[in-house]
């Protein structure tokens, strides 16, 4: 299994929280070649600037990887260039690092180099400065794709489907159409059987409104559209239910009777999800021809360079990705003649 790991934003926390984890031997227990996608100037800056803190012990960085201690993680060239850390400051040049790597990564996952990809996180800003048209890495490797992604957050204990994802609030009642909100459904859901391997997923879906809309007196887009789109994805064979009103299924713990939910925008689904997971969720994007995952936290700019970040969600990542890239390849096994 080959696994490629991009650096993410150089002056947030990711490349920190990768090599401290290295060091430590948090990654030794994953049979997989790891390749860290980043410009070894950068990597050799940024463990020189930890080593000096004190945060890492020596370490060497050539073209070739970083060696600490015994340990060596090769590096794949992306960008050259100068590069001086400037933790917990987005800039354009940060920026145009973090692009160089998701580019490449993008490349190498569509000519099938690597079996999974893990994205350290970005800084939409520092992308944006770099001239990064995308709302975000998920939108970016779907339209790499030409695929439409659905973001996942996942843990041990529940998974959560977003239907809209980085998008100002005041526009995601427009954007729950009846087309997004089904075919949302219908990718979550061959993800859970495709990637989980779960042969009948079990999904709930939320209710845009408060008390999902109690029956069009709060809005009608749960009875117009959301309700619309479960009959509809049932007429098709999948077992979904609802809308359910967000704050009750989370308090009354009814997610725990679901192999996966669907929420209806960014915040409603990933404040529980992220809640219960305490650190240990990943990012998932389901509906690529490849693994993708990520650590479920962003560039932490107020506590980079400072070794005080928990590497426990990059690790979950890193596992999650060898895992589902394992299960894809056990399906595709199953239902090949």
């Amino acid at each position: 299994m080959r696994l490629l790991v991009t650096c993410g934003d150089p002056n947030g926390i990711g490349l920190e929280l990768l090599l401290r984890a290295l060091a430590a031997g948090a990654l030794d227990s994953f049979e997989a070649e790891m390749v860290l996608c980043a410009p070894p100037a950068v990597v050799a800056a940024y463990a020189s600037a930890l080593v000096q803190r004190g945060i890492l012990p020596p370490a060497e960085t050539d073209r070739s990887g970083i060696r600490i201690g015994d340990r060596t993680l090769p590096i794949e060239e992306c960008f050259a260039a100068g590069y001086m850390p400037r933790f917990g400051v987005p800039t354009p040049e940060s920026g145009a690092v973090a692009r160089a790597a998701l580019e490449y990564a993008a490349q190498a996952m569509m000519s099938g180099i690597f079996d999974a990809v893990v994205t350290l996180p970005v800084s939409k800003e520092a992308l944006r400065m770099a001239g990064f048209s995308f709302p975000g890495q998920t939108e970016f490797f779907g339209s790499v794709a030409g695929t439409q992604p659905t973001m996942i957050l996942a843990c041990a204990e529940l998974r959560v489907a977003l239907v809209t994802i980085h998008v100002p609030i005041a526009r995601v009642a427009e954007l729950i159409t009846l087309e997004r909100e089904a075919s949302t459904i219908e990718r979550f859901a061959r993800s859970l059987a495709h990637d989980w391997l779960i042969a009948s997923p079990r999904i709930a879906v939320l209710g845009l409104n408060p008390h999902a809309g109690e029956h069009g007196t709060i809005g009608d887009e749960d009875e117009r559209v959301v309700r619309v789109a479960i009959e509809q994805v049932r007429r098709r064979g999948i077992e979904a239910s609802g809308p359910y009103p967000a704050d009750g299924f989370f308090a009354r713990e009814q997610w725990r009777s679901f192999d996966g939910v669907v929420a209806q925008y960014h915040d409603q689904g990933l404040i529980p999800l992220k809640t219960i997971a305490r650190g240990r969720g990943v990012n998932v994007t389901a509906g690529l021809p490849f693994v993708r995952t990520s650590p479920d936290h962003g560039t932490a700019y107020d506590i980079a360079g400072r070794g005080q970040g928990d590497w426990g969600s990059l690790v979950e990542a890193i596992g999650m990705a060898l895992y589902l890239a394992t299960n894809r390849k056990r399906f595709s096994e199953h239902v090949s003649p």
